[in-house]
């Protein structure tokens, strides 16, 4: 087959497979008031219910790191095909278990199943592209996750109207991905068993990578609010369907979608920290529409401004992890930034219900957009470079195609 030809297949199910990750939670998010309802005689049925949709980023947190050991050590086609069957049966069970244990126990395996996929995907994108070309497909890879996390959410909240069990059988659409897996990727050449031949700086964590997951840490508390909360929200303020909710939580994918792909152009112009800057100065704005929103409409307006930010957030941690990492760590310091960014998902509500037990929804979003927006100015005005240009403009990746 022609060389371009195989780039493209390589790139499709590279993207079919990091749909994946989005589906982990956003694709129930519509459901969770109707999933509340089915279980009357459980007093902590709502916090349970909560923890459905984000006890995966717990699990992701905790096993990253050991998928990411593992890529490096032993390669990594064989474990992303294994973690897409785990996911597909993992993301299904709610669709046949009868309890709120039972389907956060499937919820676990879902969750150790991404970040194998997740991690992974973001480790083949370095090994088989450098330079511009990666920065691009970077950008390409959160755009099609974002748009597909729409169409996802919007199909969820439709199914979620016909029975709240329905939505879990969309992740059944992992196994169409395990074929082209094995048809379409080639284990990358790299030296993944001699340790002799590893130095310690070759397998150690760069000092700015914890930074950045520090601040992905953050960005994805802030982020998850929206699909956790913002369901709540509307039932507050406005009675509405599930398909209206899920329809106003897409917003937030379509916008970030179409944010991330524009993400190689900015990252021309601007660097990593001030992108950070603008991601919370965004979502801050957006948080304050909301808290401010008296009807259904009212909150699209804020959502659409808070995905704008929010679609900068994964590409720019990811190019920037990506260009610190070499062939011998990349697995590693990408398993750890997965590690960062679902436990943010997970503690996402953890740390906000406090707010909301003291003022209300609106309230938390309200105090939450202030500090985000201080934040942001302070981030904007005080820019530095995380990583050098050159090095930032280097090209380090190896290209492996069938």
């Amino acid at each position: 087959m022609p060389s371009d030809l195989n780039k493209h297949l390589v790139k499709v199910t590279i993207l079919f497979c990091s749909m994946m990750t989005v589906m982990a939670g956003a694709t129930i998010a519509p459901s969770l008031p109707e999933m509340t309802k089915a279980f009357p005689d459980n007093p902590s049925a709502e916090t349970l219910v909560k923890l459905v949709l984000t006890i995966p980023g717990l699990a992701i947190a905790l096993t990253s790191p050991f998928s990411g050991w593992f890529i490096d050590r032993f390669g990594r086609i064989k474990l992303l095909a294994s973690m897409l069957g785990l996911y597909a049966l993992a993301g299904s069970s709610g669709l046949y278990l009868n309890t709120l244990g039972e389907i956060i126990v499937g919820r676990i395996f879902l969750g150790i199943a991404v970040g194998g996929i997740m991690t992974t995907a973001i480790a083949l994108i370095g090994d088989y592209f450098d330079g511009e070309e990666r920065k691009s497909f970077l950008g390409t890879q959160a755009g099609i996750m974002a748009l597909s996390g729409t169409v996802f959410i919007s199909f969820g909240g439709y199914l979620a109207d016909l029975g709240w069990r329905y939505p879990f059988a969309i992740y059944l659409l992992a196994a169409l991905a395990i074929p082209m897996v094995f048809l379409f990727l080639k284990e990358p050449e790299l030296d993944i068993s001699n340790d002799e031949n590893r130095s310690n700086t070759d397998l150690k964590i760069p000092k700015t990578a914890w930074t950045i997951y520090v601040i992905s840490f953050f960005g994805m508390v802030v982020f998850y609010l929206m699909p956790v909360q913002v369901p709540f929200l509307m039932k507050e303020i406005s009675d509405v369907g599930n398909t209206a909710t899920g329809l106003a939580i897409s917003v937030v994918m379509l916008v970030g979608g179409l944010m991330s792909f524009l993400f190689p152009r900015i990252k021309s112009r601007l660097t990593h920290y001030q992108i950070y800057g603008i991601t919370f100065l965004l979502m801050g704005i957006g948080y304050l529409m909301i808290s401010n929103a008296s009807s259904y409409a009212m909150t699209i307006p804020g959502l659409f401004v808070s995905g704008l930010g929010a679609g900068l957030l994964m590409p720019n941690s990811n190019l920037c992890l990506v260009t610190l990492a070499n062939s011998k760590n990349r697995g590693k310091i990408l398993g750890f930034l997965t590690t960062f960014l679902f436990m943010g998902q997970f503690a996402s509500p953890l740390l906000f219900q406090p707010v909301i037990n003291v003022t209300s929804i609106s309230g938390g979003f309200l105090y939450l957009s202030i500090a985000l927006i201080i934040i942001s100015i302070i981030v904007l005005f005080r820019n530095k470079r995380f990583v050098p240009k050159s090095q930032n403009e280097s090209s380090t990746g190896k290209k492996f195609y069938k």
